[in-house]
């Protein structure tokens, strides 16, 4: 059988320039120490090569300084008091250099990430476990003796002129070791001005909040027109429209800024009788007619926001139509699914503890509550932290 190799163009494939550089050639022989120690027949080769890429890749930053991954995980330990989700780190791990308990995020980063048909896999699976031991010894040595790469120093502190601004910002939003896994399936729908309103990597940072992180002086980044996104001016006759409907809604509710409906009846009868809608099919929704279990969420600036067949997951004491059993089996998805829970209601469950059912297995998975929004993240990215 024909030995497999990577090649220095699937090095560079990963890197902001197209020139091979000195430091190269030892990342890509540790890149193919690697492949002939993955056994992960789960991943179909060309995603086990791109695991051994983004894992020598890794090494590379922490060597480097490049900084991605020092600013994955502080930014990690501000959101939820830990560097990394899933599994807890050992007394050795060390902020600013390689650890096994990185390589086994990598992995299962690549492998949840990766484009063929799978469903969600779970971070504690042995395989992964496995896996990252078998690499640990691998990373540990080149860690101690990997050259540094001189063009990744410095890197996002400084541009000489616009379109190296560009080039810098393209490389970041899709094709690192860190966030081209999760942007595989959009990049190419996604326009050159998009990139900056669309979230990236596994914490779905936006583009200006990861060069805030990871500059010295982020201020330079500023004169990029378009990183740095302005709110939308809402007219003021949509303004009123939503205090108007805010006031209208609270009041039936009591103060209360959820409404949980069991069929398209009562969602008709709450948008005409409640919020005084025209009883007519531009102002009912009649496309919904075959729905059930509606969630209508009130916003004083924002407005109304509807959700369909998600009610019964949601644990919310005030929820008359919540069913653990069909929570048992569906809730999860909430967490994974693109728009079936729209971001606002998603933020709200999670921060309330609302979503107790929701589990990979069916059962009760402790990781699952304990990194909930971190798996909306990862996995909804827009459709998370978008508007």
């Amino acid at each position: 059988m024909k030995k497999s190799i990577l090649y220095p163009k699937e090095w560079l494939a990963i890197h902001p320039y197209t020139a091979v550089r000195p430091s190269d050639a030892y990342y890509v022989t540790l890149a193919n120490e690697l492949l002939a120690a993955c056994t992960l027949t789960e991943l179909s080769e060309p995603f086990r090569r791109k695991l051994c890429l983004y894992v020598a890749a890794y090494v590379e930053d922490v060597v480097s300084g490049l900084g991605l991954w020092r600013c994955f995980t502080k930014e990690h330990t501000a959101l939820y008091g830990k560097p990394l989700p899933f599994r807890k780190v050992s007394a050795d791990w060390l902020s600013d250099e390689v650890n096994e308990e990185d390589v086994a995020f990598l992995i299962w980063n690549t492998w949840q990430k990766a484009t063929f048909s799978h469903g969600f896999v779970s971070p504690l699976h042995p395989d992964i476990t496995r896996q990252a031991a078998a690499f640990r010894p691998l990373v540990e040595r080149a860690y101690e003796e990997a050259p540094e790469n001189e063009a990744l120093a410095g890197f996002w502190d400084t541009f000489a002129t616009k379109e190296e601004a560009e080039r810098k910002l393209t490389w970041l939003f899709g094709h690192t070791y860190l966030t081209e896994p999760s942007m595989q399936p959009y990049i190419a729908h996604v326009a050159p001005r998009d990139r900056f309103i669309v979230p990236t990597g596994p914490l779905a940072l936006f583009l200006h909040e990861w060069t805030d992180r990871l500059a010295a002086d982020p201020s330079r980044w500023k004169e990029v027109e378009g990183l740095y996104t302005s709110e939308p001016e809402v007219p003021e006759r949509v303004k009123e429209q939503n205090r108007r409907n805010y006031e209208l809604f609270t009041a039936h509710t009591q103060g209360r800024e959820v409404a949980y409906l069991p069929d398209y009846e009562a969602l008709r009868g709450f948008l005409t009788g409640v919020l005084q809608w025209p009883d007519d099919d531009n102002h009912t929704l009649p496309q919904f007619r075959a729905h059930r279990d509606f969630v209508l969420l009130v916003n004083r600036e924002k407005g109304i926001l509807l959700a369909k067949d998600v009610a019964a997951c949601i644990a919310d004491p005030d929820n008359p139509l919540y069913r653990p059993e069909e929570a048992r089996r569906k809730a999860f998805r909430l967490l994974t699914e693109e728009m079936l829970c729209p971001p606002d209601l998603l933020h709200r469950c999670i921060a309330n503890g609302w979503l107790p059912d929701a589990s990979l297995s069916g059962e009760a998975d402790s990781w699952v509550q304990e990194n909930a929004d971190f798996i909306a993240r990862h996995t909804l990215l827009y459709y998370y932290r978008g508007d």
